[in-house]
């Protein structure tokens, strides 16, 4: 039975090294960029509060990620609109 659990081993995906390459994408596109520390705490927080004028959101379901195509990044921000204040 240990054999087939090695064997199968192999194809699940290994979740520490996923997180750290994934850590060490961000580090890397956060150094390219030249953010300082605290610089997308502090825009996440300006984007919730301009979002909010308008709709209500889930703030507790809010996501903010920072990504990389080839040399360029991109903020993705998914914000959850429980409704319109309009």
């Amino acid at each position: 039975m240990q054999v087939l659990t090695d064997l199968f081993a192999r194809f699940r995906p290994n979740t520490v090294r996923t997180t750290a390459k994934d850590r060490m994408r961000s580090m890397l596109t956060y150094d390219r960029l030249e953010l300082p520390a605290g610089r997308l705490e502090c825009l996440e927080e300006e984007l919730m509060a301009v979002v909010s004028r308008y709709f209500e959101l889930d703030k507790s379901t809010t996501q903010f990620d920072l990504q990389q195509y080839d040399r360029r990044a991109a903020l993705v921000a998914n914000f959850p609109l429980l409704r319109s204040k309009c």
